[in-house]
């Protein structure tokens, strides 16, 4: 009986704190970033028993991952400034004015942004001086979800609406791609606090992301697989990579060759369209002077810092990470997996090396993990690694903290698995 009344008390508390979480947050406070890095993932953890009670109930577990979505809508935007932006972008493309031509401050000064309302965005957003990097998909997403918060009277529910009934059809999609798996392998993703408080409540396009990925895992014919990956070349510049991950032989290579050139040349005309200014003030931040709560690496910015080269960090980071592309492309390391493992290895190696990790990248590295058994404890430390990294808009010290955790639980998990495939091949 006790023991009822504790899973009850689990499954209620759960909700509750991601509401208070998101409602009535704070990134600028550290304790309270702690409470919610730690609490947040340890009730996720906890819940998977639970959630294994359920047995075979689908139907009951998509309901309760529903509701968990459900208590965040509305919340506002107090953990992350990027929807700020993302409502600047979408308005002057409302106004028929391309995204990609000023940066913000700029095109408030031209006095272009008077009748638009833009002032209130612009002092709450964290890159005013710099050039839109995000993609006329991911524009268009937000200039709809616009229209829509203006006939709620709030954009905020407006997009966290769409969010909601996008998420929704992830979770179905989930189901569908694997129709086999337990109740506690989908708890992965529906019950992850990662994918609900930064997807839902501070509104990131990486659900988009996960769509795009369920779509290409669903396709079964040319078309769709290759309509499947322009889409997800369109969501992110980084989604070029999972080309590495997908199997073409002499019929399809021409046409997945085509539809690659062409995805590129819609990023040249629109985000790329002054290649000088996106890469000094854009796009190009992310290889000399973006940096966040890195994994390894921080490791090439200390050694080039002893001799003041440190801006070339993220231009060796992601060229070591390139090579190790390159290695498991030429030796077929990963050919013998499906198309989800693939990407995940892929994902991973790409947010290893990052300069910038900011928690929303992880949402989905979780759809990936999926496929995989027995991961509740993996993805519940990542979760807590993701929430942490909060702490580094509080003090720019904490980035040593982070680093060193994060270094520690990923190479003690890393150091695990290795040590499994070693006794089991």
């Amino acid at each position: 009986m006790k023991r009822k009344i504790i899973k009850v008390l689990l499954l209620i508390l759960y909700p509750a704190l991601l509401f208070v979480s998101t409602h009535f947050g704070d990134r600028n406070d550290l304790s309270i970033i702690l409470v919610v890095a730690t609490l947040l993932p340890l009730y996720f953890y906890f819940l998977k028993d639970v959630i294994s009670s359920f047995q075979n109930q689908f139907y009951l577990l998509l309901s309760y991952g529903i509701i968990l979505r459900l208590v965040v809508v509305g919340s506002p935007a107090l953990w992350s400034d990027d929807i700020y932006r993302y409502l600047f972008d979408a308005k002057i493309c409302l106004e028929g004015i391309s995204p990609y031509r000023y940066t913000p401050e700029g095109f408030v000064k031209l006095g272009a942004g008077l009748n638009l309302g833009l002032e209130s965005f612009l002092s709450k957003m964290n890159s005013p001086n710099y050039y839109s990097v995000y993609p006329v998909f991911i524009q268009w997403f937000f200039s709809l979800g616009t229209i829509l918060g203006n006939a709620f009277g709030s954009v905020f529910l407006g997009i966290q609406l769409l969010f909601f009934g996008l998420d929704i059809l992830n979770l179905l999609l989930i189901r569908k791609l694997y129709p086999e798996s337990s109740n506690l392998s989908y708890w992965l993703y529906f019950g992850n606090p990662v994918v609900i408080f930064e997807g839902i409540s501070q509104m990131h396009p990486e659900i988009l992301l996960v769509t795009g990925c369920l779509l290409l895992f669903l396709s079964r014919s040319i078309p769709f697989i290759l309509s499947s990956f322009f889409l997800l070349t369109q969501l992110k510049f980084n989604a070029f990579l999972f080309v590495l991950g997908i199997k073409w032989n002499r019929k399809t290579i021409v046409s997945l060759f085509l539809i690659f050139i062409l995805s590129l040349g819609l990023w040249k005309v629109t985000v790329f369209s002054d290649l000088v200014l996106q890469g000094s003030a854009g796009l190009g931040l992310f290889f000399h002077s973006f940096r966040f709560a890195g994994i390894l690496e921080p490791i090439f910015y200390f050694l080039l810092s002893l001799f003041r080269a440190e801006y070339l960090s993220g231009v060796i980071s992601f060229a070591v990470v390139s090579i190790l592309y390159f290695f498991c492309f030429q030796k077929k390391i990963y050919w013998s997996l499906n198309l989800p493992s693939r990407f995940f290895i892929i994902y991973s190696l790409f947010l290893l090396f990052s300069p910038v990790v900011h928690p929303w990248y992880w949402i989905p590295w979780v759809l990936f993990v999926m496929g995989m058994e027995k991961k509740e404890g993996l993805v519940s430390v990542v979760s807590f690694i993701a929430f942490l990294s909060y702490g580094l808009y509080v003090y720019k010290d904490f980035v040593y903290f982070h680093w060193v955790v994060s270094v520690f639980v990923l190479g003690f998990y890393g150091f695990k698995q290795i040590n499994y495939l070693r006794k089991t091949t």
